[in-house]
């Protein structure tokens, strides 16, 4: 049997590294859409200029973050990444999508609301304003003030419903009340109506009842940028909640107390975004990958008849196995 498995392990390998080289390059679906939102995101970035990261440390840094992951994350592919997830998620012309913002990723909140202007679907905005190192650290010039920015240029049309200051428990936890302090003055400079929920489940709640609006009804998905507390609920960065799109009920999931999980035991889905260099390695994007050229645009595929021949050669190994193992029994 062990001869059997050796044998098998180097038949694999060979056959395997064979197949490598017939990988095909073909283009992924909805192509204009993510033209466009890569486009959007470019000229929104563009509109921001250098004040799109702010300073590392200052009173409204809540968290730390690498700074190579905040560079990463203004490649405009990921906008296209975006598009992707909510097709698939089933989001279209005139869906309603609820959106839940910090101030840890304003690169990423812009390829959020380009990808969603590109798809024709209306956001349900709500932010904070805490952000981690390198994100919107600027006091002077927060994600609200970004957004009023990107509003005013007419890119868009969208304001946040409500925005809280962030930080631990919703309430600008982890900051010094002079922090907390011009969290709040942003909120208000930028004419945004204040959350400063009594606790964390507050806080979620006000949020889904903004999300539900007058129709009373949860929109069909959930996007989230950064790890605002709101969205994992009391578990924090302890919840099992992956990074992409997440479809269908996931028990372990829904049985928390945040905003994923609000939508998950409604068998909505929820798209998080947060570990930069793993969604960036996911899609082969780097920052000398040209706009257009990374996975999210190009994938590689085995040809069909190569595919088939895969599916009998994997069928083939387990005959292998078990008729191996049947003779050992005997």
């Amino acid at each position: 049997m062990v001869r059997r498995l050796a044998f098998l392990l180097v038949a694999n390998l060979v056959f395997f590294s064979f197949c490598l080289l017939f990988l095909q390059t073909s283009p992924t679906t909805h192509q204009a859409e993510k033209q466009a939102a890569v486009a959007l995101a470019g000229r929104a970035q563009a509109v921001l200029g250098p004040r799109l990261s702010g300073p590392e440390f200052t009173l409204i840094t809540t968290t730390l973050a690498p700074h190579q992951a905040k560079l990463l994350s203004r490649h405009p592919d990921f906008a296209a990444v975006v598009v992707g997830w909510l097709a698939e998620a089933g989001v279209g012309n005139g869906s309603r999508v609820a959106v839940n913002l910090s101030g840890s990723f304003p690169a990423l909140n812009i390829a959020v609301l380009a990808a969603i202007q590109a798809v024709g679907a209306e956001p349900v905005i709500t932010s904070s304003v805490g952000a981690s190192t390198w994100g919107a650290t600027d006091p002077e010039f927060t994600w609200l003030d970004m957004e009023r920015q990107l509003r005013e240029s007419a890119l868009w049309p969208w304001k946040s419903a409500a925005a809280s200051p962030g930080g631990v428990g919703d309430r600008g936890g982890g900051l010094v009340p002079e922090g907390k302090a011009l969290a709040i003055s942003a909120i208000e400079r930028n004419e945004v109506p204040l959350m400063q929920p009594a606790n964390l489940a507050a806080g979620v709640n006000h949020r889904l009842e903004l999300y539900r609006g007058s129709a009373d009804e949860l929109p069909s998905v959930l996007v989230n940028v950064g790890g605002s507390h709101v969205i994992f609920g009391e578990s924090g960065h302890r919840s099992p909640l992956p990074q992409g799109l997440n479809v269908g009920y996931h028990p372990l999931l829904a049985a928390h107390d945040g905003l994923a999980a609000a939508f998950l035991q409604s068998n909505r889905p929820v798209i998080h975004i947060l570990n930069i260099a793993q969604l960036a390695a996911q899609y082969g994007i780097r920052s000398e990958t040209p706009p257009g050229k990374s996975g999210a645009f190009l994938s590689l595929q085995l040809p069909l008849l190569l595919r088939i021949v895969v599916g009998v050669w994997v069928i083939g190994c387990f005959v292998i196995l078990w008729r191996g193992r049947a003779q050992k029994e005997l």
